[in-house]
């Protein structure tokens, strides 16, 4: 290829790659002259055609800028409905931005502060919140985590500690970053499921692995679980407490969600109700408060020393400004109005993308959701994971079920995220999704299963 003409593509390829975002500033052509020994006017004639193609645009005292219209594919998404976190525009971040300009006049003193386990106020500020709640911690009982991914790997680490071959039994479908935990940590999964009436399906299949010691620990969500923003049932709670006491089995509670029910009543964990310390709390603020600080904790109840031995080994300390800042917040009750704003934005678009779904979508089926911010569709008569990959070539994004249930059945599910969900710009992407799963409805009434996307 010609000098010019590999600059060309160099170029498109950073584009394209976000090394450049839109309306930032590219090399001047005497930088890319000198950087890539050509002429002036090779670099000048790459330029020319980089415009030409739409990609790159010159603005006086600027030079060339990357165009507006050359953002990444993400970017240009119709219907970005596969995104893990919360739409970025529903946080009001002014008061956590507030109190980190308050909080940063004390980071000199703080610094003084022992803080490996994470920042006493902060400890003090989580302990208090779930004495309003009705429940009882105590401060030195919090160990700080960076984000509630590091409080689950530690959970999973310290209960599986010295074990030759561990297997966790884990409730599905369930958190993806769970299971990527697990994976990366070598242990096994032994499946559960709730049934209609939301029991455990395989329970004397459970029952006959824990009383073999097969299974280290079990780990769920009990409030709002992902992907289908539910709660256990009052039965199966005291079903999993019963497992733990009557087989000395820790339980891994992952609670991220817990705040972004859709009404004002805040379900206790199932840490609440643990006497003996074999329940491992794993909470962050990263989905409620502070996307982006992350900053997570771990009650590890009698798994206590364990967890801190390998956060000291692993990460030493969790970033001390981020806790400075959420301290100061919740000292002084800032969070509960924006909370309260996102829980009820949180409800509208959950409610709003089922209602569009249940009049785009032919025998659509789901339980609709207390809480979070994801839709779970289950028992598609397709396979999910073709059916994303023919999404994604009509700018559609959508996450296959086998993201948070690992076998056949989640083949046939969806993960919706409705916090990204717009009914006046995204209506035809449903209307794509029902155009493409109607010649497959049809055939399951007529005979067997065929399938096509476009």
């Amino acid at each position: 290829m010609s000098k010019y003409g590999d600059l060309v593509r160099q170029i498109i390829h950073s584009i394209e790659h976000e090394d450049y975002l839109p309306g930032e500033a590219l090399p001047s052509l005497r930088q890319l002259k000198l950087r890539h020994c050509i002429s002036l006017n090779t670099v000048r004639r790459a330029y020319y055609e980089l415009e030409r193609l739409g990609y790159i645009e010159a603005q006086p005292r600027k030079g060339y800028v990357v165009a507006s219209g050359a953002a990444s594919q993400i970017d240009q998404l119709s219907a970005p409905l596969a995104a893990a976190f919360i739409h970025p525009s529903l946080y009001d971040t002014r008061a956590l931005t507030h109190a980190f300009v308050g909080a940063m006049r004390n980071y000199q003193q703080a610094l003084i502060e022992p803080a490996l386990a994470g920042m006493p106020a902060l400890r003090r500020q989580i302990a208090r919140i779930a004495a309003a709640e009705g429940w009882d911690i105590h401060a030195d009982q919090v160990l700080v985590t960076c984000g509630g991914m590091e409080a689950l790997s530690l959970a999973i680490a310290v209960v599986t500690l010295g074990v030759a071959s561990p297997q966790i039994a884990v409730l599905l479908p369930a958190f993806p970053g769970l299971l990527g935990a697990l994976a990366e940590q070598g242990v096994r999964r032994f499946p559960l499921t709730l049934n209609q009436h939301g029991q455990i399906e395989n329970l004397p299949a459970l029952e006959q692995a824990l009383a073999g010691g097969e299974i280290q620990a079990l780990a769920l969500m009990s409030t709002y679980g992902h992907p289908h923003g539910r709660c256990l049932s009052s039965a199966t709670r005291h079903c999993v407490l019963d497992l733990s006491a009557r087989y000395d089995i820790p339980i891994i509670e992952d609670d991220a969600y817990r705040l972004l029910g859709f009404d004002d009543t805040v379900p206790l964990p199932l840490k609440a109700e643990d006497q003996n310390g074999r329940v491992l709390l794993c909470g962050t603020f990263s989905k409620s408060l502070a996307p982006g600080y992350r900053v997570g904790w771990l009650l590890p109840g009698r798994y206590a020393e364990s967890a801190r031995r390998l956060k000291l080994a692993q990460t030493l300390a969790s970033p001390l400004p981020n806790q400075m800042a959420l301290a100061e917040m919740l000292s002084a009750n800032r969070y509960r109005s924006g909370l309260a704003r996102l829980r009820a934005q949180l409800a509208l678009r959950v409610r709003s993308l089922e209602t569009a779904l249940v009049r785009t979508l032919d025998g659509v089926q789901f339980t609709p959701a207390e809480g979070g911010y994801f839709v779970w569709l289950t028992q598609l008569p397709v396979d999910t994971e073709q059916l994303a990959a023919a999404a994604q070539q009509h700018a559609i994004l959508i996450a296959p079920g086998t993201l948070c249930q690992p076998d056949a059945h989640g083949r046939h599910c969806l993960r919706l995220n409705a916090s990204y969900f717009d009914p006046n710009s995204q209506q035809a992407a449903l209307d794509w999704l029902g155009a493409a799963l109607e010649p497959v409805v049809r055939a399951s009434k007529n005979g067997p299963l065929r399938s096509r996307y476009d």
